[in-house]
């Protein structure tokens, strides 16, 4: 569902993005249009999205904790969470914090 209190071109950016595969797709202070998709084996949270390029993703074993994470972020600092590595725009990095045993291996909504 499109935000009627964004303007019109996030909302036809949003649109597309959608059709590329793109869910949950909002809005995060200092950081941009920010999403999830199902990648191979993990589900990334992209960020700093457009119709062509996205700046950075944080990549989670599940998609239930990815959607956790958006829902969380308050756009300071990295994403909350139990992520796994972040790729792309800056720098790579893996997440100090990762605990594989505490990772929802699942890969159900």
């Amino acid at each position: 569902m499109v935000n009627l209190y964004i303007s019109m071109d996030i909302q036809k950016t949003i649109l597309f993005l959608q059709s590329e595969g793109y869910e949950h797709i909002k809005q995060i202070p200092g950081i941009g249009l920010c999403g999830l998709k199902r990648m191979a084996f993990t589900t990334g949270l992209f960020c700093n999205m457009d119709e062509e390029v996205y700046g950075y993703r944080y990549c989670f074993h599940s998609y239930r904790e990815a959607l956790k994470s958006l829902n969380e972020w308050d756009g300071v600092g990295d994403a909350p969470g139990n992520w796994i590595k972040r790729k792309g725009y800056g720098v790579d990095k893996s997440n100090p914090n990762y605990n594989k045993e505490d990772a929802d291996i699942g890969y159900s909504s």
